[in-house]
């Protein structure tokens, strides 16, 4: 644990459809870094599924959360809503989200994100990263 952050597993786990069309998913986060294009600390959660029917809707809500040494703090969250493709596509959603909140100091940083699948019972599963050291320049 650094400064009150935890490390964990990158990848949720598969989740199936109990009524309904049948699918699995899967979401994965990656490492927390400095984005030279959106100017802020980010990572990002890609969602990949398999299933009976063309695509489905995922909801992922995500927390970038941070230490410099003190108890954590969120800097920047997101709550997207998107069509997954179930042909094992990887959708990719960010946090902070194009156009939220800019992250641009220092620090101990994690991701973590909770997805869904709106309108059915499926719970995608969390993703979280490890917790990372990103200077910004």
């Amino acid at each position: 644990m650094v400064g009150g952050l935890t490390t964990g597993p990158a990848m949720a786990d598969s989740l199936h459809a109990a009524d309904g069309p049948k699918f699995v998913c899967k979401a994965s986060a990656d490492r927390p870094h400095w984005s030279k294009g959106a100017k802020s600390v980010i990572y990002k959660t890609r969602v990949e599924c398999a299933g009976s029917v063309p695509t489905i809707k995922a909801h992922c809500k995500g927390h970038l959360m941070y230490s410099t040494g003190e108890a954590p703090s969120t800097a920047a969250t997101s709550s997207e809503t998107r069509s997954v493709k179930t042909d094992g596509t990887k959708t990719t959603f960010y946090t902070p989200e194009a156009g939220g909140k800019k992250v641009n100091w220092s620090g101990n940083f994690q991701g973590s994100t909770h997805c869904t699948s709106p309108g059915t019972t499926v719970e995608i599963g969390d993703a979280t990263t490890p917790v990372v050291k990103v200077k910004v320049p």
